[in-house]
């Protein structure tokens, strides 16, 4: 911990980084663990210590375990500023901001939101999570004068929130001590997870804009016409497409808020005689808002296909699903560069586990051959297994035994196949495309250069998928039994088994390509070895800019 304190300091992102202690977050876990909480907003999350201890809690309750209780159902969102700790988070982490001060709470719907402020602002950070916090549960590190604090006592008194102390603490024997005496304190506000309103938004609103309460909402946004726009402005943006889109944003924003502010002023009988009332233009600036960072987070993740081109069907579908939660997040510069960190860092994990899932897929009894140093083990039990009809897991892919695939195989699916009522039968092109271009994703992960693919239109029908040199990557056949039988070209089938070998830890060094894998399927394999491409972080930021905006200074 000294160590990344001093990186910090060196770097100017000290920014009164102390570590919340574990006793600190004990209280915190057990009135948490009583309410139903989904998902959590870290602000200034640091090392991630709250999330850190409140697993270790989980781990040790045997009440919540029989109680099946998750403090982590959905999803984990923060809001850090260092660089280096973003860097440091693990890819299960969604920041939704990198500066506090530049960053919207309103529109953040979580069930909770813990903060270990900086003590230098704890009044301002402290109003404004309380005032703007879109959420039921609020929970603060805070200096134990806070209770003298009457701004502090006024917003939990106005936003009709109620508070409870739930203990006190000093950083005498923290990570990094310090003589700071703190209270843990609990802000329970007047929320409803369950209702599509949001009072923090509402408060916001009334406040900035002051108009009368009505219920009309008349609203409409060209959506596609403002992408075309802003595609057509990133063309000549060169290397700089990060800022470029920051500015546009910004831009739009200001007029958006303009335009809203120019409405507020106007004389309220006026517009309520032309039928325009309060609670149109607040429901119509909410949802401009929203759609606002949607539609530029859109381009910005359609600019990451160097990333997303090289993930499976299923993949990409769980990481656009991710993405979705993009919404959320403030469309700074900042937070572009954070993002695309955390793209990486699922995409990278993606990369390695999607080859061994299509690996396990394709691994039947009748695919496989044994290492060397599993054949007794192999012969011994004989590995009977079910001749199901669909395909499920056989008993030897959860024995230990280790095995590598053979280059031609027999894939069981159901899903390449459509029934009718009838009981007639025909390929589900849909699927048999997403498949193939599964292997095809493979493929060029591991170096091989896909060119022409073939799509067969009926059962039984031979098709080959080619290389961009011309040569064969593999042939295959459906049939009616919806079974797909695969010849792979060799070298795809090496290095195929060589990368899944050494992601399960089946093998640790090239040499032992030789001594496990049969002659035919070792024979010049070690050139495979951590063959399965990676994202660059460096690499991954320039798609859009990032790395030269820094450089430059936005």
């Amino acid at each position: 911990m000294h160590g990344l304190i001093q990186e910090l300091k060196d770097n100017n992102q000290d920014f009164e980084f102390y570590p919340t202690s574990k006793e600190m977050i004990k209280p915190i876990y057990e009135s948490l663990k009583y309410h139903r909480v989904n998902n959590i907003l870290d602000i200034g999350c640091g090392t991630c210590n709250f999330k850190k201890w409140v697993k270790e809690f989980e781990k040790e309750d045997i009440e919540a375990r029989e109680r099946e209780f998750c403090l982590y159902e959905d999803n984990y969102f923060v809001i850090e500023k260092s660089k280096i700790l973003l860097e440091k988070l693990d890819k299960d982490t969604i920041v939704l901001g990198t500066d506090f001060h530049g960053t919207t709470l309103i529109d953040k719907k979580v069930s909770c939101i813990f903060c270990n402020p900086p003590y230098s602002e704890y009044e301002h950070w402290t109003n404004r999570i309380i005032w703007e916090g879109n959420c039921e549960y609020i929970y603060l590190v805070i200096p134990e004068r806070w209770k003298e604090n009457q701004k502090i006592l006024k917003t939990i008194e106005q936003t009709k929130s109620n508070y409870e102390i739930l203990g006190s603490f000093d950083f005498l024997n923290a990570e990094r001590q310090a003589r700071a005496k703190v209270d843990i304190v609990c802000i329970t506000k007047p929320y409803s997870r369950y209702s599509e309103d949001n009072p923090a938004f509402d408060a916001w609103f009334d406040e900035t804009f002051k108009m009368r309460d009505n219920i009309e909402r008349s609203d409409y946004y060209t959506e596609k016409e403002k992408q075309e726009s802003v595609r057509k402005k990133l063309l000549v943006a060169g290397n700089n497409k990060a800022e470029c889109l920051v500015n546009l944003y910004q831009e739009e924003q200001k007029d958006l808020y303009k335009h809203f502010t120019a409405i507020s002023e106007l004389d309220a009988d006026t517009l309520e005689s032309i039928g325009i009332y309060k609670e149109a233009v607040k429901k119509s600036l909410q949802e401009k808002i929203k759609n606002l960072k949607i539609l530029y987070w859109k381009i910005v993740f359609e600019n990451l296909e160097q990333i997303t081109d090289r993930l499976t069907w299923d993949s990409r579908n769980k990481l656009l699903n991710k993405f979705t939660g993009c919404n959320q997040v403030d469309f700074t510069f900042d937070n572009i560069y954070a993002l695309i960190i955390w793209v990486i860092k699922n995409a990278n994990g993606y990369y390695n586990d999607q080859i061994v899932t299509l690996y396990k897929e394709l691994s039947h009894i009748e695919n496989v051959k044994p290492y060397k140093s599993n054949q007794k083990v192999f012969e011994h039990e004989q590995w009977r297994f079910k001749n199901d009809r669909y395909y499920r897991k056989s008993d030897f892919q959860e024995s230990g035994v280790h095995y590598t695939l053979d280059y031609r195989v027999i894939y069981k699916t159901y899903n390449l196949v459509k029934e009718y009522s009838t009981g007639s039968t025909e390929l589900e092109e849909r699927n048999v495309r997403r498949k193939i271009g599964d292997f095809c994703t493979i493929a060029n992960n591991l170096g091989f250069e896909v060119g022409l693919i073939g799509i067969p239109s009926m059962f039984g029908e031979k098709e080959t998928v080619l290389l961009k040199n011309g040569k064969t990557l593999f042939e295959y056949r459906i049939y009616k039994n919806r079974n797909m039988h695969i010849n792979f070209n060799m070298e795809f089938a090496k290095a195929l088994n060589v990368e899944v070998s050494r992601l399960l830890g089946w093998i640790r060094c090239k040499e032992d390509i030789a001594k496990e894998f049969t002659p035919e399927m070792a024979e010049g394999a070690e050139k495979y070895f951590k063959a399965n491409k990676q994202v660059l972080l460096d690499n991954g930021l320039k798609l859009i800019g990032t790395v030269q905006s820094l450089e430059g200074g936005v």
